[in-house]
């Protein structure tokens, strides 16, 4: 009599199906045991500190006049959920759709160390949403949250890279958010999460990775268009809509990975099923208005401007060395802000031109022209090495004087390998949200997202975002 194995586990038979089954069915369980009361202070502290970053970078960006556009074509209606943009109500979809357009208006949002992507701004619009239409306790809201992070950059790191032609919005982190609204509307159930899992990878995304950096403004739907058909997946999973089992494995692993590899769906997750280790602790900040391939170079010339005084004036020319992910995407004569935050000559000349670069300065070309003329930017094969942990770039600055000076930067601040300290990130956040609300504005919505980690409603913060 043979003896009865578990499928996809021990099993030399299991057919694939069954062991993309395993695989999904995990990822749905781990979400699911996912309890923001459980959850390490510093796991926790890192959830909020990214949900602010997402709402600070999504108020700034509905400040953006194309922004306003859309949103006058969009002609929201009132609603539950909040319109970040006109601080009002709108209809759910609505309200996802906007804020999630308004996620890479400015390039300020978060990043993931392990892979290409922008789980938290992405989590972020849909959440806040569904929580305010159902009024949902806040700390379910936040363990969606985390657990649907955790999902999102497993199939990062199983993907193993996208694609060169592939933007690294609407893929990964997208399923992700299905799990995490899944996981709010199914109130936590796994079977639930894990069909919203695969519903989502069965409807795959791909979107042009060039047509940010030639400065096409559609991209700014990427964000937004997933975001809403995250939430179509999950809303399916919920409502008893069958996926097929093993659609991440099967399709759109292969598909849209660069060297898929399905058992690592599953590191990371401990014996009892729940997560042993929380990459959302990978996360990081991106503390210029840029590519995040650009960063090593901006953080680097913000040394020079500092330590060596470097400005305009002073300047003859400059040398930009960086790694070839980033020279790929550079954009050497961009025509529009867009552009710009794609170009290193662009960003380089903002910095040394204002003695910081912020988003101030890179939407009046034609003054950076004669500075970002006195530029040159090229390819060093030894930067390579350094990728993709790490962003290079190396600048060196020939000034008037005669004399040159340089500054390396392998990992940008912001990142896990030179993390943003608290005091950091929050200053960043206010920034933000002040050109929004005010400074007393900015700081209520701060307030209203701490004390969600302690239960408060998520009315108050509707309250404070619609001030």
């Amino acid at each position: 009599m043979k003896s009865k194995m578990t499928p996809g586990r021990s099993d030399p038979s299991a057919s694939p199906l069954a062991l993309a089954l395993v695989h999904a069915s995990r990822l749905g369980h781990a979400a699911a045991l996912t309890k923001w009361v459980e959850l390490d202070p510093a796991v926790r502290a890192m959830a909020l500190d990214l949900f602010t970053d997402a709402l600070a970078v999504i108020a700034a960006g509905t400040e953006h006049a194309q922004m306003r556009a859309l949103a006058h074509q969009v002609k929201a209606v009132d609603g539950p959920a909040t319109f970040i943009g006109e601080r009002r109500g709108a209809a759910l979809r609505d309200a996802i759709f906007l804020n999630g357009a308004a996620i890479t208006v400015l390039q300020r949002q978060d990043g993931y160390s392990h892979a290409k992507g922008h789980p938290a701004s992405q989590l972020t619009p849909v959440l806040l949403a569904l929580a305010e239409r159902d009024r949902s306790p806040a700390q379910a809201m936040l363990s969606a949250f985390v657990a649907g992070y955790e999902v999102a950059a497993r199939v990062g790191i199983a993907l193993g890279g996208v694609p060169s032609w592939l933007h690294d919005l609407g893929n990964w982190a997208n399923i992700g958010v299905a799990a995490a609204a899944a996981h709010l509307l199914g109130q936590g159930d796994g079977a639930t999460i894990a069909a919203a899992i695969d519903s989502a990878a069965s409807l795959g995304l791909s979107f042009d990775r060039y047509t940010t950096a030639g400065g096409a403004t559609a991209h700014h739907l990427y964000a937004a268009s997933a975001v809403v058909q995250a939430l179509a997946a999950a809303e399916g999973a919920a409502a008893g809509l069958t996926s097929l089992p093993g659609s991440l494995e099967r399709f759109y692993g292969p598909k849209l990975g660069a060297d898929f590899t399905a058992a690592k769906l599953g590191e990371g997750i401990g014996e009892n099923g729940s997560w042993a280790r929380f990459e959302i602790m990978n996360g990081y900040f991106k503390l210029h208005p840029s590519c995040a391939h650009m960063h090593g170079v901006s953080d680097a010339v913000a040394l020079l401007i500092a330590e060596a005084g470097i400005a305009e004036s002073n300047v003859e020319a400059i040398d930009v060395a960086t790694f070839a992910e980033a020279m790929a995407i550079d954009t050497a004569t961009p025509h529009n802000d867009l552009a710009a935050r794609f170009s290193l000559r662009a960003t380089v000349a903002a910095a040394v031109r204002y003695g910081k670069l912020d988003d101030a300065g890179l939407d009046d070309l034609a003054a950076l022209r004669p500075l970002m003329n006195r530029i040159s930017v090229r390819h060093d094969p030894a930067l390579d090495a350094y990728a993709p942990a790490g962003r290079p770039g190396v600048v060196q600055v020939r000034l008037r004087d005669g004399t040159t000076v340089e500054r390396a930067v392998i990992y940008p601040r912001g990142t896990p390998q030179a993390p943003a300290t608290a005091k950091v990130r929050h200053a960043k956040a206010h920034d933000l949200l002040s050109r929004h609300y005010g400074t007393a504005g900015a700081e209520r919505v701060m307030a209203a997202v701490r004390a969600l980690g302690d239960g408060a409603p998520v009315a108050e913060l509707s309250a404070a975002l619609r001030q």
